[in-house]
């Protein structure tokens, strides 16, 4: 063998044990990453349109559909309600392992508004949609888990404005794709009405 190819083949070798290293490095403390929070500007960002510019003020959540009693609430109206902390790791679909992040969650239980406009029997669905156009549906099921929230805080401070400020919704142990952001409205139907992307071939059954 020359010495040249040689030398080619050494630092081949050699580059492959490093990154194999990196790897196992990466995976041993994937733990550690995993627990930690992430900072705002890591977060990565997904969205169909641009990034709507809300104010608070103006802020109106509308819930309706097939329910008994319909409503309409503000920003102001949703931090008068009980609320509660979750954490979670929100990953997107296409990329998990890169495409995450990790946070805590305050905001309202879904199920408490729920349980104020009192959806019919029939109902099988809600779908959540965002200012910007952007849709996304949840079985009746999952949005009444304890856990399942309107998120208006993340880590403690109001929710970035690229991150769907003032308000989204947040669904652990679901993928990225049913958080919507720039929530707007929640609308209760018994039909199987699917959203932006799992009209898209998404499931529709959102679980991780």
């Amino acid at each position: 063998m020359k010495r040249r190819d040689f030398l080619k083949a050494l630092f081949i070798s050699t580059s492959l044990l490093v990154i194999g290293r990196l790897s196992l490095y990466e995976y041993n403390n994937y733990q550690h990453v995993q627990n930690a929070l992430t900072p705002f500007g890591s977060w990565y960002v997904v969205q169909i349109a641009g990034t709507p510019e809300i104010s608070v003020n103006n802020y109106v959540l509308t819930v309706d559909g097939e329910v008994e009693n319909p409503i309409r609430l503000t920003y102001q109206d949703l931090l008068k309600m009980p609320s509660i902390e979750v954490k979670d790791t929100i990953q997107c679909v296409s990329d998990p392992y890169f495409l995450r992040a990790n946070v805590v969650w305050t905001g309202v239980p879904l199920k408490y508004i729920i349980d104020m406009v009192k959806p019919s029997p029939n109902v099988i669905k809600v779908i959540g949609y965002g200012a910007e156009g952007y849709t996304a549906d949840l079985p009746i099921s999952k949005a009444m888990e304890p856990n399942v929230i309107i998120a208006y805080m993340v880590d403690g401070k109001p929710l970035p404005q690229v991150h769907g400020y003032p308000v989204r919704l947040a669904v652990p142990g679901w993928w990225g794709y049913t958080y919507v952001k720039w929530l707007v409205r929640l609308y209760f139907t018994s039909k199987n009405i699917l959203g932006y992307w799992e009209s898209r071939g998404y499931p529709d059954y959102a679980k991780k």
